[in-house]
Order: structure tokens, then C-alpha cells, then sequence
């Protein structure tokens, strides 16, 4: 019998050969504070750009195939072959593929389907060994040449190497409260031409900059060129990754001033969208507020449920937006290639890890439960269509991360990327104290959790108690008192308050590309935005054209500030002591207008809100394939500890008020009942939204 030897792999490790965990800070408290880390980190990640930058005494070690980020950012979608990190035996390998034979490798789309785990329950999980990954070969590489250093410069020992076993990959905080984006806008050391680093003999020198952009050393077949509503990203011909990018061929650069204009308008919305992850009440069930938290598209979501305070991938999906525009961060399959990407995504890890550590008690678990029904998740499994008919698994905690392995060639689980604690599954990082929260030293109880939920909600503008107190116009709007909703023990509402939010379900292939959703107060006052990252119809991602068969919808939310809120009633002149909650939100929809757009900025389709405004001809009427299934106006009643103001204040009394932008066309209110039938049948389940939709139907029939 023939014993069939694993190929060469890349174990997925994080930095286990430094001895100890140590912290992800933040990229510009790096390059300010710890300056031999910063060095390091600048020509490790030139190294993995394969542009390494010379230094003094120092032999550039080879750079493995895996590890350059040609193939590191193919990972997250094109060119849509096997990581040569993973390296699958052929046992492993299920079905007939063969690199080699043209039946496999000549189909178009490829039989490869991608690690694609987006609008699934993975989100979280699998980006989390992703960020592993490329701080791993960096600090292996810092490891290497620190040592160098130190043995060519005996009075600098100790400096390098310590440096190098403390080196991990830096977040950026472009959502921090205490970095103004609104004024600085995107940080500049991820677009000058050069930066600065110190060498030996504590002398700082200028180097070319390896983040602000990446050289292709060559352009793989299936890099396509992407036309959409007339603009144009020239995917095939870009010669190094763009943001914000002109529709041309040779562009003269990434369009920062554009970028800065779309990340400045968005700060306030992106910090309160963080702000309310740490809003989901104790004592839900577990699967379910996992799902809600983790991404967008929410499979478990109950047709009776109008609570919503949106999700970690909707807030991701929002920078990819921002930072791309008609570029390759705005495109899920050329997005993994621009340095940005892994800066962002260790910032969403360390909101992952803030969440989990407030949250300990939800997660995704093998399912869920609806109405004494268990279920298993079915969202798409992102590898499973590495080779042409390999097996549908279902996911769950211990679903496998494709193609992250461990040592021994198992790959890494989903239970396994839990936690920073010490009695987790080891990962040899944690992120700075923030607000109290150590998130790799479990909370002592409840209220410790409880409360550092309320500092985080504060600190990202989830403010509702000071709200509260600066907005006078709701007073007369209805909210529960004591005995007539369950409340926790010892809360009572605020009374003459209620918070807004918009609801959207869109479809999630409508336009074969990313787009956004926004919505306007006073013309071109944006209160907020919904991302909708999306490849193209005609990637070769597997999960992604199940989700498009089966018309996926995903889910986002706007919060409308209380002071806009406020702003539209004083402006409406009404009696205020005859407003009631029909009155105000007619009111709120009458002043907000919305719009769908292109990346690139391109307007799709527009709306004003309110019901006296005129239904648009059919004529003039966008596409049925590509309408918002859903634009609702939702309130949230508040109440809050009666004596502890320590305490995360509690939303109740969800109600799901008018449509945004009513709509009038039968078409349109077809295209909403099939598209989600389609969807749910396609999962081979009930459609938990059917009855109230054919409710809908039925009414609108008798009325017709």
C-alpha cells in the first residue's frame, strides 16, 4: 500500500516562538512610540510587497512563496486557485481535480471556489487566523533580521531582538473616538510616498512606503476589468492596487482627497454603528444574537423580531466602501492585495475581541432555535467548492477554517478561534486596555461586563440618557411605564425618548458589484450608510453564486442621530403638545431622502421620503432585480438602572413604523414575496417572513 505524503503546507501558528503574548497597538502608537518595532515591521512588510528595502548588515532572508502578499491576498478571492500554504494531500482533495489536466483548469469559471466566508456565521472566525497569517511571517521575518542587527552591532543588543518578540500586527483606529476622522481623515502614513524609520546608532532614515500601496509582479489570467453603470475598474491593466480610483488604465494615483471626503462624511455613522454591538440585551439566546452580531445576512432571523442593532460585517463591509471606492478594497476579490486590508481587519478583530469578552456567554454554537425547532446553520460553507464536486458540510463551532491548519495538517475550527484568555486556544496576542477591558483577563462577573458595555457604547456616541436629556421635542411621544412592559429588575424607562433607526434588506448581487445605500436629511446631509460588499456575477466564487441563486438578501441598520430627530419636529412647527408617534414619524420620513450608489459615486436610484410624495412612473423606475426589499423606520423605547448609571441602558418596545420610501407598484411588492421565498427555499427551509408578506399580498389584492 502506497502512503501518500502531505504536501508542503503553512501552519497557522501566531508568533509561539516569542515566549509570551503580547499586544496589537495601534499603527500610528507604533511608529511614535516603539520605534526598533516600527522598523521592523516597515521591512518585514516590504519583504512580503517582494520589494525588500536594503539594510545595513543585513542578508534578506527568502521570501516562501506563501508568504508574499501576491499569494497571502489571493487568499480572499482571485486568482481563484489553491493558497500554497494549504497544500491539500490528495486524499484530502475529494473529488477529480487535477492542476494539471485541462478539463479542470480550463472550465470558466474556474472549479475553484474560493475560502469565500462573507454574509455567513464564519465572518468572524475565519479573519481571525487570516490576521495570524500575515503577523506571523512578519514577525518570523523581524525575528531574523533583529538578530542580524544585534550580531553586527554588539552596543545594540537587547534592542532588536526584544523588539522583534514583541512585534504584532498594529490596528488602526480610524472609528476612534479620540481620533478626530472627521477633521484628519485617513492617516497619512498609508499614502505618502515615504516613511521614516530609525536604523542603527539611533540614526532615522526615509524609506519607500511598502502600505501605501502594492506592485503586481504580474497579473494573473482571471484579473477581469469591471464595467459597471458606466465607470469602469481596470482590474486587468492596474499595475499595483488603486483606492478610490479614476476610470482609467493608468490612473495617476489612489484619489485621496475623494477618500477623505467619503471616510469624514461616514465617521459618525461607522462610530455609532460600533457603539450598538455593545447594545444586545443579557439573556438572549445564544446562536441567535451570535448570528446578528456576526453578519449580515442573519439566517436566523425571526419574521416577529424588529430588533436590530445591526452587525460586525456590516460596519467592516462599510471601510471596505470607503476606503476602495472604484478601487481594490471596495472589491471582495481584489481586496486582500491592498496593505490596508490587514490593518482594518485587525481592527475589526480587536472589536471582536472587546465584544467577546463583554459577550461570553453568545456564540454561534452547532445551530439555533425557532419556536422549539432546531436547525442547523446552512449558510455556505466557503471552501467547500475548492474542487469540482467536493462535499457541502454543514458549519458550526467546530466547522473547519479552509485553508488554515494547524502543524499537525488538521485545520484550525471554529471553536478554536475563541477568546484571548489564557485558557483558550493559544494565539500569542491580545490588544491594549481599553476603557478597563484587558480582553485576554477574563471578567471577574456580570457587572463587570455590563458596565464596560456601557463605557464602550458611550465612547462610540451610543449615547441615549445624555440624548435624553438634549432632546425635549419627544415628549409627547408614547413610551411604556412601569408594569406595562417586562423590564429588568430595577430599570425604568426614559420617558420622552425614543431612538430612530433604519432598517434596509437589499439584495446582495443587485448590481454584480458593491454598491451603498444612504440616506440624506436636508439634501446632501448624510446620516448614514449600508455597504453592500458584493463580487461580481461572474466571480468564480462558490458561495457567493449560491447566495446569488438564492436572491440572498443581507441586513443593515442607520441610526438617525436624536438630534436630527429633534431638529425635524422644532422645524416642523407643529403643535408639540398634540404629537404622537404617527405624527413624528411622518415627519422623519417626509424629511429623509435616500439613495443607491456605485462605488465609484455614481447615483443608481434615488427616493424622497414620505407618503405625499408621487409614485415614480414604471418608466422611470429601477430595475425589479435590483429595489430594496426593505426600507423601515424602526423606534426603540430606552430604559435605564434606576440608581446605577453604570449600567448599559436597555432598549424595549420595538416598533416597526412606515416605510421609508413608500412604494406603490405592484411589481415591486411581487418582487419582495418571491425574492424572499426564493431565498428561504433555497435553504431548504420555511420562509420565516412568508405570512406576513402574503398578508401584504392579500391585502393589497382586496384592495386592488
Amino acid at each position: 500500500m502506497t502512503t501518500v505524503k502531505a504536501r508542503d503546507y503553512y501552519p497557522i501558528t501566531g508568533r509561539s516562538s516569542t515566549g509570551g503574548t503580547f499586544d496589537r497597538i495601534p499603527v500610528e502608537e507604533l511608529k511614535a512610540d516603539h520605534p526598533y518595532q516600527w522598523t521592523l515591521f516597515v521591512l518585514g512588510f516590504a519583504w512580503i510587497n517582494g520589494t525588500p528595502i536594503p539594510f545595513p548588515g543585513v542578508v534578506q532572508p527568502p521570501l516562501k512563496t506563501s508568504l508574499s502578499l501576491m499569494e497571502i491576498g489571493g487568499i480572499h478571492g482571485r486568482p481563484y486557485r489553491e493558497w500554497a500554504g494549504d497544500r491539500r494531500t490528495y486524499d484530502e482533495a475529494l473529488a477529480d481535480f487535477s492542476g494539471v489536466d485541462k478539463k479542470d483548469t480550463n472550465p470558466s469559471p474556474s472549479r475553484f471556489g474560493g475560502y469565500c466566508n462573507h454574509a455567513a456565521i464564519t465572518f468572524p472566525s475565519w479573519h481571525r487566523p487570516y490576521v495570524m497569517l500575515i503577523e506571523q511571517a512578519i514577525g518570523d521575518y523581524a525575528e531574523n533580521v533583529a538578530q542580524q542587527i544585534e550580531n553586527s552591532n554588539a552596543e545594540e543588543v537587547g534592542l532588536w531582538v526584544n523588539a522583534s518578540k514583541e512585534l504584532r500586527f498594529p490596528c488602526v483606529l480610524v472609528l476612534h473616538r479620540f481620533n478626530p476622522v472627521e477633521k484628519e481623515g485617513f492617516p497619512s502614513l498609508f499614502y505618502d510616498n515615504e516613511l521614516t524609520v530609525t536604523a542603527t546608532g539611533h540614526k532615522t532614515v526615509t524609506v519607500p512606503n511598502p502600505l501605501s500601496f502594492f506592485n503586481f509582479p504580474y497579473i494573473p489570467e482571471d484579473f477581469k476589468d469591471t464595467t459597471r453603470n458606466g465607470v469602469t475598474a481596470h482590474f486587468s491593466v492596474w499595475p499595483k492596487t488603486y483606492r478610490h480610483a479614476a476610470d482609467s488604465a493608468t490612473p495617476v494615483g489612489s484619489n485621496i482627497a475623494d477618500l477623505q471626503t467619503t471616510l469624514k462624511q461616514q465617521a459618525e455613522d461607522l462610530r455609532t454603528k460600533v457603539g450598538m454591538l455593545f447594545s444586545f440585551p443579557d439573556g438572549g439566546e445564544s446562536s441567535i444574537i451570535y448570528d446578528q452580531f456576526s453578519n449580515t445576512r442573519n439566517e436566523s432571523r425571526q419574521e416577529d423580531d424588529n430588533t436590530t442593532v445591526g452587525s460586525l460585517e456590516g460596519v467592516h463591509n462599510s471601510i471596505h466602501g470607503a476606503i476602495g471606492g472604484n478601487g481594490h478594497m471596495g472589491n471582495p476579490d481584489y481586496a486582500g492585495f491592498d496593505p490596508f486590508f490587514y490593518f482594518h481587519h485587525s481592527n475589526v478583530d480587536r472589536i471582536i475581541s472587546l465584544w467577546e469578552w463583554c459577550y461570553t456567554s453568545y456564540w454561534m454554537n452547532n445551530g439555533y432555535t425557532v419556536e422549539g425547532v432546531d436547525y442547523s446553520w446552512n449558510q455556505q460553507y466557503g471552501t467547500y467548492a475548492q474542487a469540482y464536486n467536493e462535499k457541502l458540510e454543514e458549519d458550526g463551532e467546530f466547522g473547519r477554517l479552509v485553508p488554515w491548519r494547524h502543524p499537525d495538517g488538521s485545520y484550525w475550527t471554529n471553536k478554536e478561534t475563541r477568546f484571548l484568555t489564557p485558557d483558550a486556544f493559544p494565539k500569542y496576542y491580545s490588544y491594549k486596555e481599553f476603557l478597563g477591558v484587558k480582553v485576554d483577563k477574563p471578567a471577574a462577573n456580570l457587572q463587570q461586563q455590563q458596565e464596560a458595555r456601557a463605557r464602550i457604547a458611550k465612547f462610540y456616541s451610543v449615547d441615549p440618557q445624555t440624548s435624553a436629556q438634549n432632546t425635549t421635542t419627544l415628549a409627547h411621544v408614547p413610551v411604556p411605564g412601569v408594569g406595562e412592559v417586562d423590564l429588568p429588575s430595577n430599570f425604568q424607562s426614559i420617558k420622552g425618548f425614543r431612538l430612530f433607526i433604519i432598517l434596509a434588506r437589499l439584495p446582495e448581487h443587485a448590481f454584480g458589484r458593491s454598491y451603498n445605500f444612504q440616506v440624506f436629511y436636508k439634501g446632501n446631509n448624510l446620516i448614514g450608510n449600508i455597504t453592500v460588499f458584493a463580487r461580481e456575477d461572474d466571480s468564480p466564487c462558490k458561495a457567493c453564486a449560491l447566495r446569488r441563486e438564492s436572491a440572498s438578501l443581507v441586513r443593515g441598520v442607520i441610526s438617525i442621530p436624536p438630534r436630527i430627530v429633534h431638529e425635524i419636529i422644532v422645524n416642523s412647527g407643529i403643535d408639540r403638545t398634540k404629537n404622537t408617534m404617527d405624527i413624528t414619524t411622518g415627519l422623519v420620513t417626509k424629511a429623509l431622502s435616500g439613495k443607491l450608489l456605485d462605488l465609484s459615486g455614481k447615483v443608481l436610484a434615488s427616493a424622497q421620503g414620505g407618503e405625499e410624495v408621487a409614485a415614480v412612473p414604471a418608466s422611470h423606475a429601477a430595475s425589479k432585480r435590483v429595489q430594496p426589499v426593505e426600507i423601515t423606520l424602526l423606534s426603540s423605547a430606552i430604559a435605564q438602572h434606576a440608581n446605577d448609571k453604570n449600567q448599559p441602558v436597555h432598549f424595549f418596545d420595538w416598533n416597526a413604523h412606515k416605510g421609508l420610501f413608500p412604494v406603490r407598484r405592484p411589481d415591486y411588492l411581487l418582487f419582495w414575496i418571491f425574492a424572499d421565498l426564493a431565498s428561504y427555499r433555497a435553504a431548504g427551509r420555511p420562509s420565516l417572513w412568508r405570512r406576513p408578506l402574503l398578508t401584504k399580498c392579500a391585502e393589497y389584492l382586496v384592495r386592488s
